[in-house]
């Protein structure tokens, strides 16, 4: 993994994760984007487009509610608190003008993760991290009871925090 290229990418892409910091935790690939690791599937692209998989459950949109349709359909709801709790998965959804950007996964620990497009899965402060940035703001909080681990991480998985 090229990690100096990557950390000087995201530092120029985000100033807040710039000056907060951040670590790169997973190498880049391809195989998956920001999307898919928040539903825990590290198999698959999800996408709107016709090409890359999307949920039956939720229109195919680049609009911030059709991202939000497609968690709710995985079992996330509203969340005014973006602040760890036992027992309870967050997501923090990012959008510009109406438009998704990404989707970043609070740990156990209170910190997030997130897949940076096609390259490498960093961990960082908060969901504020990557405000003011390529992705835009938060549009909203989701939250959902934490499922139990499954055997593969390969696997289309219930949740990604498994495997931490």
């Amino acid at each position: 993994m090229d990690t100096p290229r990557w950390a000087q990418l995201l530092n120029s892409a985000f100033p807040t994760l710039s000056r907060e910091g951040f670590e790169i935790v997973e190498q880049p690939s391809d195989q998956y984007n920001c999307i898919a690791y928040a539903a825990g599937d590290l198999g698959k692209w999800w996408d709107y487009n016709s090409i890359h998989y999307w949920p039956a459950h939720a229109a195919r949109s680049s609009s911030i509610e059709s991202l939000v349709e497609l968690f709710a359909g995985l079992g996330f709801e509203r969340c005014d608190d973006g602040s760890a709790e036992d027992g309870i998965q967050k997501i923090a959804l990012y959008e510009q003008q109406g438009l998704w950007t990404h989707v970043a996964v609070q740990q156990p620990n209170g910190r997030r993760r997130s897949k940076m497009g096609r390259g490498p899965v960093i961990e960082h402060h908060s969901p504020d991290s990557l405000s003011n940035g390529a992705y835009g703001e938060v549009h909203r909080i989701m939250r959902r009871r934490k499922r139990p681990k499954t055997a593969s991480r390969r696997q289309s998985q219930a949740v990604i925090w498994s495997k931490i």
